[in-house]
């Protein structure tokens, strides 16, 4: 990692190693104010020796394609007081397959959002830590990451603009949430903590489910399926690269999220396409699936690719199998079978039995279909049927206020469903484990204030501004409005009552490495180190 002075214009790598493809940059203003995202700025194919022009400006990130060598990397910078940030990765093997009889996950993906806005999480004896060293001690091996494309940017959904929570000056993480960035950040903390990953492409700026697939608005140009399925596959291709090169390889990989009708289907005004991946048209669809797809292969052959379905109960078999079945009878490419199970959701979607027996007979009856493993994308259970009592006077009931069969909406109810989940899992070695949605997306009272927490936000053109939409879940997660974790997520592992491979972990110190304005730094115990172990 390299760093030029605040002035230079000419910044010299000097007998630069690449082992594998790639060289990632950003352009900063001097005093690192810029927020960034990611953008295709400058970049190509070079040689040793030949200088390479970059049409670069503030705030740029980009990627070139270096073929494995050693260089000796010129980069003309046109504008003065800029500072040019580089990346060099080594080569990372291909994950193995995880092979832990039951992987027990969560949705980490707005880690970044909630602890910028204050929130503590804490051990059961009150003891307040990092999030995910207390996830990793109560026996959290797998971390979903959901990506966006861009986030932040403008869609509308029916009648409503809205855009997904964005990084902001009051809380400045320094990247968009669930952007590119953040997603690499959280990914190595994951690993830093030994957990695998399970990497979701919403493939899209905003949230995606089985009626909303809409087109990133970068992508608007590409208006065939070719051109549509060449943006897909660039675009998964780079980030798998940089998921790779960093050390962070994910296990799996899921190619949208919900896709119970396809994906890519609408424009970021919710208008439908005509050339987009809707199934109605499976050779549209199998094909910006495929693409994804092999973008995947091409780069870490052993990541498993999920296709995700909303339907992961007894309810909608039919259509779940139908599906699935309609994508490999045309070709479609995928290695395991992803659904969502809620028992809530269950309840209202003909299921005759809506607890985890329920999902065993839709989990048993894919397996057999199709001979592959099953991975339950998401699940959730509610503690109280209200969100965030104390910020809203327990007036507003959260999405999953009622638990279908179950009659308990309670703290000791959803850890004995959590029970019952982990043997049901446990005693199918066909289903791989499950992500529960969202752990730790809470509402807190932080300095006597709660936070505004929100799933997305909404325009107000009379009052030209963005309000929060609220945070529909906050009943749901796995701690509570004061930070303490619910049972559902330590007595399990305290009792262990758990399928092998789960095992509990004391609290330990851990070293993490982190990459920060082109700089490697170790954290240990709290404290900043240089990579010499000289403390800074």
């Amino acid at each position: 990692m390299f760093e030029p002075t605040d002035n230079a214009n000419i910044f010299v790598i000097d007998s630069c190693v690449i082992a594998e493809q790639g060289l990632g940059f950003s352009v900063h203003t001097a005093d690192w104010s810029t927020q960034y995202g990611w953008s295709d700025a400058g970049g190509g194919v070079v040689s040793t020796g030949v200088a390479v022009p970059l049409a670069v400006s503030n705030g740029a990130t980009g990627w070139l394609e270096l073929p494995a060598g050693a260089y000796d990397v010129i980069f003309d910078l046109s504008v003065p007081s800029i500072r040019f940030d580089t990346h060099v990765y080594p080569p990372v093997p291909d994950p193995e397959p995880v092979t832990a009889s039951c992987l027990r996950g969560a949705d980490l993906t707005m880690a970044t959002y909630v602890e910028d806005f204050g929130a503590v999480f804490r051990y059961h004896d009150g003891t307040a830590g990092d999030l995910f060293d207390i996830m990793q001690s109560y026996g959290v091996n797998l971390a979903r990451l959901r990506l966006y494309n861009a986030p932040g940017t403008a869609v509308r959904d029916g009648n409503t603009t809205y855009r997904t929570p964005i990084q902001t000056t009051a809380h400045p993480s320094g990247y968009p949430y669930a952007g590119p960035e953040d997603i690499l950040a959280l990914a190595q903390r994951a690993k830093n903590h030994n957990m695998a990953i399970c990497l979701s492409f919403h493939l899209s700026d905003y949230w995606t489910n089985a009626s909303t697939q809409m087109i990133p608005a970068e992508w608007a140009a590409a208006t065939t399926t070719q051109a549509l399925g060449d943006s897909v596959y660039n675009y998964v291709y780079r980030y798998m690269t940089r998921m790779v090169n960093q050390g962070t390889a994910p296990e799996y990989v899921s190619v949208g999220n919900e896709t119970n009708y396809g994906i890519l289907f609408q424009t970021s005004n919710g208008n439908a396409v005509s050339y987009g991946g809707k199934t109605d048209n499976i050779a549209n669809a199998v094909y910006l699936y495929n693409r994804a797809y092999d973008a995947v292969k091409a780069v870490s052959p052993n990541t498993q690719v999920i296709l995700h379905h909303s339907y992961g109960h007894d309810g909608k078999i039919g259509i779940c199998r139908s599906f699935f079945k309609t994508l490999a009878d045309n070709g479609g490419h995928f290695d395991i079978v992803g659904g969502s199970y809620y028992p809530y959701w269950a309840s209202l979607q003909n299921s005759s039995d809506n607890t985890p027996t329920g999902m065993l007979t839709w989990a048993q009856t894919m397996e057999t279909a199709f001979n592959k493993p099953v991975m339950i994308m998401e699940t959730g259970y509610s503690w109280t049927p209200y969100r965030s009592a104390g910020r809203n006077g327990g007036n507003y009931e959260g999405q999953l206020h009622l638990n279908g069969s179950y009659n308990e909406a309670s703290e000791d109810g959803q850890a004995a469903f959590m029970h019952e989940l982990h043997e049901a899992i446990a005693s199918d070695t066909n289903i791989l484990g499950y992500m529960y949605w969202d752990p730790i997306f809470v509402d807190q009272k932080v300095n006597n204030a709660w936070i505004k927490t929100c799933w997305a936000e909404r325009y107000d053109a009379s009052y030209d501004t963005w309000w929060e939409d609220g945070n529909v879940i906050s009943n749901t997660t796995w701690f509570d409005y004061s930070g303490y974790p619910l049972k559902a997520l330590w007595s399990e592992v305290a009792s262990q009552a758990t399928p092998s491979g789960i095992e509990c972990q004391e609290p330990k110190a851990k070293s993490q490495k982190f990459l920060r304005n082109g700089q490697l730094f170790i954290i240990r115990n709290g404290e900043r180190y240089d990579v010499t172990g000289k403390k800074l």
